[in-house]
């Protein structure tokens, strides 16, 4: 670049002078201003071309994890970012019974994940988040496929009041929507934010966000509800079931909205690295018009505590979906094993020993129980693999904050004695 800017400048000092009588000016300094000036130039028309393309911020906004946040730091433009992860997990062959099975290792380029934004104005965001999971495959569709996350405008008024539109994460628990890989311990999400809430959970909806007064910062959408039957002919949702309500996302495609939800959180910032919040679900999960409804109705209680080396967090979360609603549901459909109440917590703890270093060596456990059938409708048994147990102790190594490397080793218990011990390893990144 500077040799094509020099090449230029010189062609410039070639053209003669509009007066003879004029004195010539130093080649030399000449030669540097018009360097200077047309470096101006092309990094401003840099800039308004593709937006300027900050690193991912530390910390997120607007309640999003750090990549993802990231086009609100951007000065204009065009903002691209990402993560990934990459998990190797062995699953051992004995199981909580005393019998053993098949021992089971797999390596999967488990996400790959693109953020794109563009800040029209400083008032005006948009911003998505596009999915490849498994290798660009999922369990779903052997053939591949793509999914959208999130894409949505923000239309930020003020501090306290901003407008949400489009299809947005649901703010629920810790995870859904801060869940790029060096943002938590495990090599996996813990199972009560995958299970009892579910992950990645996004709606089409609109709804408004901001920072109140003494700390407090909330969010507030009405969204289309869940699906508990499931709809389409091609299974654009699969319904709920014994192992709970994952399946009724309707995850943007085609959603029926014949009824709606409300969901929310409300977070209190009472002093530097502390937060105590909740949140919560509630709608008609009955997308058909006809029938009884089937009112799903999901809260959580939720702390975080960070200082120096330390880090703990811990949530607790329950569900409930309609007795009489669940119970109108015709014998024989899935549906109706589902749990007419669910719950779920863990208590997460984790020290950096490298305190105070551009590195982090964390050492932690989480111990976590959940139960996707705490209560079913009379005919249905429970699973009594969905009451478990599980207690994960490991390491995470972060080379910088945008890298993390992790290993853990983890104990299943359940009430059916089918709990088998894994370990993980995973790498994961953001940018």
């Amino acid at each position: 670049m500077k040799s094509m800017l020099t090449a230029l400048a010189l062609a410039l000092l070639a053209i003669p002078a509009s007066s003879q009588d004029a004195p010539k000016p130093d080649p030399e300094k000449r030669v540097a201003d018009l360097e200077r000036k047309l470096d101006i130039l092309s990094r401003q028309l840099e800039a308004q071309t593709t937006g300027a393309m900050p690193e991912a911020p530390e910390q997120g906004r607007y309640g999003l994890g750090s990549a993802a946040s990231k086009v609100y730091e951007s000065k204009g433009g065009l903002s691209i970012g990402g993560y990934g992860e990459f998990l190797y997990s062995n699953i051992e062959s004995k199981v909580q019974d005393g019998s053993h099975a098949v021992n089971q290792r797999s390596l999967d380029a488990l996400r790959l994940i693109l953020y794109t934004g563009y800040k029209f104005t400083d008032k005006i965001v948009f911003n998505s988040e596009v999915e490849f999971e498994h290798g660009g495959y999922s369990d779903e569709h052997k053939e591949g496929e793509a999914k959208v996350e999130f894409a949505y405008l923000d239309f930020l008024l003020n501090k306290a009041v901003n407008i949400r539109a489009g299809m947005v994460l649901l703010p629920v628990g810790f995870i859904n929507e801060q869940h790029e890989p060096p943002a938590f311990l495990g090599s996996q999400r813990p199972f009560t934010e995958t299970i009892i809430i579910p992950s990645t959970w996004h709606e089409n909806g609109v709804g408004v966000h901001g920072v109140l007064p003494l700390n407090f910062s909330y969010q507030l959408y009405l969204v289309n509800g869940l699906s508990a039957l499931g709809k389409g002919e091609e299974g654009e949702t699969e319904g709920f079931s014994a192992s709970g309500i994952k399946g009724g996302r309707q995850a943007g495609k085609k959603a029926t909205a014949a009824s709606l939800a409300w969901t929310g959180r409300l977070d209190w910032s009472f002093m530097p690295g502390a937060q105590l919040g909740g949140s919560f679900y509630s709608g008609n999960s009955n997308q058909s018009g006809e029938g009884k409804a089937i009112m799903t109705t999901l809260w959580d209680v939720h702390a975080e505590y960070r200082a120096g080396g330390l880090q703990v967090r811990g949530i607790y979360s329950t569900m409930t979906n309609s007795k009489a609603g669940v119970e109108a549901i015709a014998t024989g459909l899935q549906a109706r094993e589902v749990g007419t109440r669910q719950f779920g917590g863990y208590l997460e703890a984790g020290y950096d020993v490298l305190r105070g270093g551009k590195q982090s060596l964390i050492p932690f456990f989480r111990w976590e129980r959940l139960n996707a059938q705490s209560e079913v409708v009379s005919g249905v048994v429970a699973d009594g693999a969905n009451d478990q147990t599980v207690l994960t102790v490991g390491v995470n190594y972060k080379p910088i904050p945008n890298v993390a490397v992790k290993a853990d080793y983890q104990k299943l218990e359940n009430r059916a004695r089918t709990g088998r011990n894994q370990f993980n390893v995973a790498l994961g990144y953001y940018f």
